[in-house]
């Protein structure tokens, strides 16, 4: 019986570090595709937002 919790205990342990080694490596590889500050410049459009224009009685508006 302690043979076999002994078992369950250290592949739990070894999953639960594969696990979190995997996690890391896809947070890293997440972190390397999002786009860096340097690639726009002040006047581009975002990256991550869409600017939506509506028409107003004072002719074209940004909507933010």
């Amino acid at each position: 019986m302690d043979t076999l919790l002994s078992t369950i205990i250290l592949v739990t342990f070894l999953v639960t570090i594969i696990m979190a080694i995997g996690s890391y490596v896809a947070y890293k590889l997440r972190e390397a595709r999002r786009p860096g500050m340097e690639q726009s410049a002040a006047g581009e459009e975002s990256v991550f937002f869409e600017r939506i224009l509506t028409e107003g009685d004072e002719g074209t508006r940004r909507r933010d």
